[in-house]
């Protein structure tokens, strides 16, 4: 059967060159041809130099960049992506981050959202004095040239330093940070830009092809794409007691455009859970 997305346009809001990652998916898998939006500024939802702050949360602020598509193109489906990174509450030198993807669909009326969490980053944040001789290892350190880097005074985010593209720029850069802030520090920080960052773009590849994959799943009731994961239920049954524990017991999938769902088994197959998670057996 021909997918229904199959010599689709879907349109693609960015300005940063993010359809490297995402067309190949699609085409592959559906059949589709991703197409850049022309004449869009997405940061105006937000940058990751911090001058711009985004207008709501990340799924939301990501399903509004993918309605910006509709703009300037003339498409039943658009697709955006937004990410956030930074330092683990529970592990704060270790930095991660989270992409979110959402697909519109506004001739089926389906929007469809996933998400990949990641370790897979070169994000850090660092501040120097002016003339700091430590400064030079850490720019390298974060893959510059190959990886972008912001410099920002640390008590004034509105005027971020982009597109340096030689170590003497950055360093100069930090210097005049420096010198302009009021306690003297300038902010290095990785740039998370994905046509800046190698190591994003991989990790955005791997989300199209989650998504991709997804909107290749037809719903069962009505045939709309987009089949897939919406919900988890716990209570797996203890080994020993058969009591129900907090593990999940079963996944259920669901359609964004009928509402049809159903319920599928774990994918590693367990039945039973360990006793050492079971309340009741531990307090026996």
């Amino acid at each position: 059967m021909v997918h229904p997305y199959r010599h689709e346009r879907i349109g693609l809001a960015t300005i940063h060159g993010k359809d490297r990652a995402i067309a190949p998916p699609f085409r592959r898998l559906l059949g589709a041809e991703i197409v850049v939006a022309p004449d869009l500024d997405t940061d105006t939802l937000g940058t990751f130099s911090g001058e711009v702050a985004r207008p709501g949360p990340v799924v939301e602020t990501c399903a509004i960049k993918a309605e910006l598509a509709f703009r300037t193109l003339d498409v039943d489906c658009a697709i955006a992506s937004e990410g956030s990174y930074g330092p683990i509450d529970r592990v704060p030198l270790k930095p991660s981050g989270v992409e979110v993807m959402a697909f519109i669909d506004r001739r089926r009326g389906l929007r469809i959202i996933e998400t990949l969490a990641t370790h897979r980053t070169n994000w850090r944040l660092m501040r120097f004095k002016a003339g700091d001789p430590e400064a030079p290892a850490a720019v390298k350190a974060l893959g510059f040239p190959e990886y972008g880097v912001f410099v920002i005074a640390n008590s004034d985010a509105s005027r971020p330093i982009k597109g340096l593209t030689t170590l003497d720029e950055v360093v100069s850069a930090i210097d005049q940070e420096a010198n302009r802030s009021d306690d003297g520090l300038a902010i290095l920080i990785a740039d998370m830009r994905a046509h800046r960052n190698p190591t994003r773009m991989k990790v955005l590849r791997a989300l199209s092809w989650k998504l991709a994959r997804r909107l290749r799943c037809l719903c069962p009731a009505c045939g709309a794409p987009g089949f897939g994961h919406i919900d988890s239920r716990r209570g797996l049954p203890c080994e020993d007691c058969r009591a129900p524990t907090h593990w999940i017991d079963f996944e259920i999938d669901g359609c964004a455009a009928c509402g049809h769902a159903a319920g599928r088994p774990r994918k590693d197959g367990r039945r039973s859970a360990s006793k050492l998670s079971c309340v009741t057996c531990r307090g026996a």
